[in-house]
């Protein structure tokens, strides 16, 4: 009757053993999915940033970039960001 309980007490001690490495193991997944989420929204703002660049640089080659017209198309440029960050602060509230 006595190795019973002892046999039981062991596994139970092992099973104790198992939730408390399985439960370890699933906090740390959980810490690396919050860092991965994190990461993954960085990217996703880099990623909206580069494509407007891209957009402003299309801009910029579509108008006439001639000498005298630089200055106004640097204007024109710095205009299209502002709207652009105007918008981003939007879309951030």
């Amino acid at each position: 009757m006595k190795t019973i309980i002892d046999n039981i007490e062991l596994k139970v001690g092992k099973l104790i053993e198992k939730y408390d490495q399985i439960n370890a193991e699933k906090l740390d997944l959980q810490r690396n999915n919050n860092t991965l989420n994190v990461r993954l929204q960085e990217k996703e703002s880099q990623i909206v940033d580069l494509q407007d660049k891209v957009k402003l640089m299309n801009i910029s080659k579509s108008v006439d970039t001639s000498k005298e017209e630089v200055k106004s198309t640097r204007l024109k440029i710095n205009e299209y960001v502002r709207e652009i960050d105007k918008c981003i602060a939007l879309l951030n509230k």
